[in-house]
């Protein structure tokens, strides 16, 4: 059987395929990449996304008067933290190959964008589409992890 292109073949069992087959390509190390290696390009966008949102929650504090939003974005400070800590733990999983770990890891990274978004009252919140584009491209780590042997 002769395999199609592995970036392709791989980001077709995402969810966000499109997102997924665009954060690969962008990386010039994913030509010739192993799925490990395309797994790691997927953990450092979705960690890069994190430490985005983060800089934008830092701006949002400095000028933000709500206190309830000032409340939700401190929350979210430290989700985001945490998102962090646990992406880089994912890293280290795929290097030592301890797939399931990945799972257990990037899943408790997506709770954590989940939970800075629920922190806003309805329709308040001003990192909706961070929070989604993080959420989409954990997804996606998710997608290549569970294709890891």
């Amino acid at each position: 059987m002769v395999k199609g292109d592995l970036i392709s073949d791989t980001c077709g069992k995402a969810l966000y395929k499109d997102l997924c087959e665009k954060t690969l390509r962008a990386d010039p190390s994913s030509s010739g990449a192993t799925l490990d290696g395309l797994a790691k390009i997927a953990l450092n966008a979705a960690s890069s996304s994190a430490k985005t949102t983060e800089g934008q929650i830092a701006s949002l504090l400095k000028t933000t008067k709500d206190k309830d939003v000032i409340a939700a974005l401190n929350d979210c400070n430290e989700n985001y933290d945490s998102a962090n800590e646990q992406l880089g733990d994912s890293l280290n999983a795929i290097a030592a190959k301890n797939y399931a770990d990945i799972n257990t890891w990037v899943t408790a990274a997506m709770t954590d964008g989940d939970s800075c978004e629920g922190g806003f009252k309805s329709g308040s919140s001003p990192l909706t589409q961070a929070n989604t584009n993080f959420g989409h491209l954990c997804s996606n780590v998710l997608a290549i992890a569970n294709q890891l042997k």
